[in-house]
């Protein structure tokens, strides 16, 4: 195990976890902390999206080294996984628009999503939620297609994956998936505008 490997799977039993939890199968945790489906789905949400934060921000530490040092390596665990030739790598490792690095991207749609589910949480009975809810539904399914350009540049551009990348990609899908749990529970009418507990 490479030393920088460490943090990833705090990160991925992060994510998992959350996912877990805001999952039909979390149904089956017995907390005082869930009041019903949609504290435990929120609940999970949040800590799924903490995961994205975390990954995220070290996704940029990760650039911001490898670019401090002028270096091309620095978390590879395997010849498939290279975050320094994808991180480093001039042509794609900030998006092609504004400049910014992907990692920076990240932690601020993760600390969108983080913001925008502690409102659900806070504040249920807010007769906006609807709209709320639907950027929540929005952040992430946008955040596929730049997602799906970058696999397809690691797979076939460069042949190697950022597995922080690959992690941080992963918590944005199943955000994109707990959001349209939160989003169909919503729209079913089963919403419930009382406070969760704290």
């Amino acid at each position: 195990m490479n030393k920088m490997d460490w943090p990833l799977y705090f990160y991925i039993f992060i994510i998992f976890s959350g996912f877990f939890i805001s999952s039909p199968l979390g149904s089956k945790i017995q907390s005082s902390r869930f009041n019903n489906d949609q504290s435990r789905i929120i609940s999970g949400s949040i800590i799924l999206a903490f995961g994205g934060f975390l990954v995220s921000t070290h996704t940029y530490f990760i650039h911001e080294k490898l670019h401090e040092i002028g270096g091309t390596s620095g978390c590879s665990a395997f010849s498939i996984f290279d975050c320094g030739d994808v991180i480093s790598n001039g042509d794609y490792n900030t998006d092609p628009i504004f400049g910014i690095p992907w990692g920076v991207l990240g932690m601020l749609s993760f600390a969108a999503m983080l913001f925008i589910l502690i409102v659900l949480r806070n504040s249920p009975e807010d007769p906006k939620i609807g709209n709320w809810i639907s950027v929540m539904l929005t952040i992430p399914a946008l955040g596929m297609v730049p997602i799906l350009w970058l696999i397809y540049v690691e797979f076939f551009e460069l042949g190697v994956f950022c597995q922080y990348c690959t992690v941080a990609h992963v918590a944005n899908l199943f955000l994109l998936i707990s959001s349209y749990w939160v989003y169909d529970l919503h729209h079913s009418g089963l919403w419930d505008k009382t406070k969760n507990s704290e």
